[in-house]
């Protein structure tokens, strides 16, 4: 492993650029039914075109006491599904502030729907929703060294190449990496980058 490091030491420098976060409610919010997840999210999608592509956005829950799943699902479903259809390009989206019912709520929501999202507490990242074991175990790794090639990953998995690129292409495609061109073999070569 430590000889993977300094491969991606070397040859990795990419990373997402941060974009201002949105504020999902001021003050001890309670967020109840889909009229309220409805606003939210027409709000969300106006202020995701503002950040650079490709970047991060934290949504931050800090002012939300409680949310109900129906807010939830209507924000947060429709919000995942037009992020990962490449509506907006390579704006990715990651949860911060969420306390823990606010956060058991929208994992509750992600699981029905087969959906998945990055949140951090405090200093830990953590996956809510669904992600199936070998996506996480890729991930883990993608978010210990934040960018590697699929050569690299496989490498550190001790996996074959085509397997861990497949694991890097279906996380990209939930909205939990960011793939970019490394700037070698003609711009055909790619490194996955983490979104935190």
């Amino acid at each position: 492993m430590e000889e993977v490091s300094t491969i991606i030491a070397a040859t990795v420098p990419h990373s997402l650029t941060p974009a201002p976060p949105f504020c999902i409610a001021g003050g001890e919010a309670i967020l109840s039914g889909r009229p309220r997840g409805a606003e939210l999210l027409a709000a969300v999608m106006v202020h995701l075109p503002g950040a650079p592509d490709p970047s991060a956005t934290p949504l931050d829950f800090s002012g939300v006491s409680f949310i109900d799943v129906s807010c939830a699902d209507e924000l947060l479903n429709k919000l995942l599904l037009r992020l990962r259809s490449g509506e907006l390009g390579g704006r990715y989206l990651f949860l911060q502030g969420a306390n823990p019912s606010v956060a058991e709520t929208i994992e509750t929501v992600l699981r029905l729907r087969d959906l998945s999202v990055l949140a951090k507490v405090g200093e830990e990242i953590r996956v809510l929703g669904e992600l199936g074991r070998p996506s996480r175990e890729a991930l883990e790794v993608l978010l210990q060294h934040k960018a590697l090639t699929s050569t690299q990953l496989a490498a550190a998995l001790g996996k074959n190449t085509n397997i861990v690129c497949n694991r890097l292409n279906a996380l990209q495609r939930q909205g939990l990496a960011c793939r970019l061109p490394d700037g070698t073999a003609g711009g055909r070569r790619y490194s996955y980058v983490s979104i935190l």
